[in-house]
């Protein structure tokens, strides 16, 4: 989960930022243009991809088995 909130985070804060900056600076009418907003976001995308993909613990040739229920009990999904 910790992973999706990065990425999106990743993506989507650069314009988070321009807006409360752009609301904060009104009364100025500064803004910034759309080129250093946009080089901001790939840069923290590229960023929060590779945290993501080294920071991943599964192998690529783990087995993954789905949640499955046995005697009445839910048993967790498991990546053996």
């Amino acid at each position: 989960m910790i992973k999706k909130i990065i990425l999106l985070l990743a993506i989507f804060g650069p314009f988070g930022l321009y807006f409360l900056y752009s609301w904060v600076l009104k009364l100025e009418k500064k803004k910034i243009p759309i080129v250093k907003l946009t080089i901001t976001s790939i840069i923290l995308l590229i960023i929060a991809l590779g945290f993501l993909r080294f920071y991943g613990d599964f192998d690529p040739n783990t087995e993954y088995s789905p949640p499955k229920y046995e005697d009445g009990e839910l048993k967790p999904a498991e990546n053996k």
